[in-house]
């Protein structure tokens, strides 16, 4: 079968070094010759060759007996690349995998199971949320990459221009949401009354999808599915999440405090950076991107919550896999890769390079220069006490398709009862193929 690479990069080993690697777990040897080299075909994430370099180079250097074919494909593509290479008759050994596909990958027989190959003290330093991600009725079948959280940014400069409040900032202490469009009513600032606000109140760095938006609608004590993934209907439409959805939609329609139609993160991270906005609702990422705008003075506050409600925030995050079909004499070899990847060094690294959260404990304690920040603080406080996952399923891609397409409707003024009606039947005809 044609192979569907976007990008393509290959990094070969070029000698022999024989420093141990440490931390990343029993593996192979690093004696043997490059002549008769392991070598591993994986497909990655297409992040910026040159971090991707710097974070793989330490194993190269460690393991002159494992050579990797590194096939980097862009976000927008990944997805759909990986879907045409796993069901090919060549898969990779190794793939990225985005948590929530876990249990479809799983479900479908792609991934490798991981309950007998990997020990249980070697999970202990990942975040318990991230492992039950890696996990398909109860089996493990992922070793956790990368975590996330989300909090409310907020521009400090504007907070003081128009002598408003600023939000808490200790870990733990959220407003309401009920407060944050208050904050957002009195911060939207349309000066010449175009009806085109020159400051907006609130912006939501990924406005339509399931991952940012869920928490509103289990804070008030929805459930996006049935409890064992079966059924949308009754859950994605339930009362709390309709309420929650009619809240999400009156931000862009009868409030006008949020823009319709920004649905590009990097669009709303530049809204945000460039004093467009007084709020934004985004992700760990952004405490070091932010940073980039020259003169910006910004804060987090936890992710709210509403009131009476409880306090809900997303997670997940990047996981690695090992194709079931992997022939034996490359078993180990990518074993040894898997645990490097997710070991406290490549954590670390990856986080000093991308600003990613790691899935593990001991990487934050790697690099106190960076996590000592108190936005850090806010963020792991959450990832500790708060998290949840998106729903275990294995349609999740159409679950996720399904209802992004009903939050853009309501956010263009749909109304939220009908949509999510539809959002329902359509996923539960989805669903019940796995049935």
């Amino acid at each position: 079968m044609k192979r569907v690479l976007s990008v393509a990069l290959t990094l070969l080993i070029l000698t022999a070094v024989t420093t141990a690697l440490p931390a990343v777990g029993a593996g192979v040897g690093a004696a043997a010759s490059a002549a008769a080299a392991t070598r591993l075909e994986v497909v990655w994430m297409g992040w910026p060759k040159d971090l991707l370099d710097e974070q793989l180079a330490p194993f190269l250097q460690a393991n002159p007996d494992i050579e990797l074919d590194i096939q980097a494909v862009p976000f927008n593509q990944l997805f759909q690349t990986l879907e045409v290479r796993l069901a090919s008759s060549q898969p990779p050994d190794v793939f990225i995998v985005d948590g929530p596909l876990t249990a479809s990958y799983a479900h479908r027989g792609y991934l490798m199971p991981l309950d007998s190959l990997i020990y249980e003290e070697e999970l202990a330093e990942f975040f318990p949320a991230s492992v039950e991600a890696c996990k398909y009725r109860g089996v493990l079948y992922a070793l956790p990459y990368t975590s996330s959280a989300a909090g409310l940014y907020f521009n400090i400069d504007i907070f003081n221009e128009y002598g408003v409040e600023l939000p808490p900032q200790k870990p733990g202490d959220r407003i309401t949401w009920e407060h944050v469009l208050e904050l957002a009513r009195r911060l939207t600032v349309d000066s010449n009354g175009d009806g085109q606000p020159e400051v907006w109140g609130l912006l939501i760095e990924q406005s339509d999808r399931p991952y940012q938006l869920l928490p509103l609608a289990e804070s008030l004590g929805a459930r996006p599915l049935s409890p064992d993934g079966s059924t949308s209907e009754g859950f994605v439409n339930s009362e709390a999440f309709i309420k929650a959805a009619r809240f999400y939609g009156d931000l862009f329609n009868a409030e006008k405090v949020s823009p319709v139609g920004i649905l590009d993160a990097p669009v709303v991270r530049e809204y945000f950076g460039s004093g467009k906005a007084a709020m934004m609702l985004g992700a760990e990422w952004n405490i070091s991107r932010l940073a980039e705008f020259e003169g910006f003075n910004f804060g987090l506050s936890a992710h709210p919550a509403f009131e009476g409600g409880r306090a809900v925030t997303p997670t997940g995050g990047w996981h690695v896999g090992i194709s079931s079909r992997i022939p034996s004499d490359k078993l180990d070899a990518a074993l040894h890769f898997a645990r490097y990847m997710t070991s406290r060094e490549a954590s670390a690294a990856w986080a000093r390079l991308f600003g990613n959260a790691p899935a593990r404990r001991d990487a934050y304690e790697a690099l106190p220069d960076l996590f000592s920040n108190y936005m850090w603080e806010v963020l792991l406080y959450d990832m500790e006490h708060t998290a949840s996952p998106r729903p275990v399923t294995p349609a999740y891609l159409e679950f996720e398709a399904r209802l992004k397409d009903a939050f853009n409707a309501i956010q263009f003024g749909a109304d939220p009862t009908e949509a999510l009606n539809e959002a329902a039947r359509l996923i539960d005809r989805e669903l019940a193929r796995y049935r």
